[in-house]
């Protein structure tokens, strides 16, 4: 059992490291395309660069998908410590590992219907770039199932460790 402990933490670490650097990345770049986008705005006649416009619409996805495995990972995503505290010794657990299968299950949902939805707007490509619409989409369904992994993690990190 210690085996299965151990390589749930190490995916679950490397998760968090990944997200970690999603948003490093994407909010540099973020920062760094608004930014040149409005001292373009301001230095010439164009308006701004082209791309500038969809291009955060492509990132920010990520950013906060990444936000969102961290708060997970941290247990301050749909927290219910309200309840959490109502309850103590085996109460308390199982009010967790039900509230994080349900959690679970409804991110494996919405990972394969962002999926779904995905494959739809793929059709259609942003007017600048020609990139494909659906790229929010699968950021959405990755985060969604990255989100159920670190939620499992954290669910056996209680069981294994205690509540405290």
């Amino acid at each position: 059992m210690s085996r299965f402990y151990s390589a749930v933490d190490l995916v679950a670490g490397i998760i968090v490291a990944f997200a970690r650097l999603v948003i490093i990345v994407s909010g540099i770049a973020l920062t760094l395309v608004t930014t040149a986008n409005v001292a373009v705005r301001y230095l010439s006649a164009s308006g701004g660069l082209s791309f500038a416009q969809e291009l955060p619409m492509l990132i920010f996805p990520w950013f906060i998908i990444a936000g969102i495995v961290l708060a997970a990972h941290a247990g301050g995503h749909m927290a219910v410590e309200w309840l959490y505290d109502k309850l103590a010794g085996q109460s308390r657990t199982m009010a967790l590992i039900v509230a994080n299968a349900i959690s679970v299950a409804a991110f494996l949902v919405l990972a394969y219907q962002a999926t779904v939805v995905a494959e739809i707007a793929g059709a259609e490509h942003s007017p600048v770039l020609q990139l494909p619409n659906s790229i929010g989409y699968y950021a959405l369904s990755i985060g969604a199932v990255l989100v159920s992994i670190v939620t499992v993690a954290a669910t056996a990190r209680v069981l294994r460790l205690g509540w405290d």
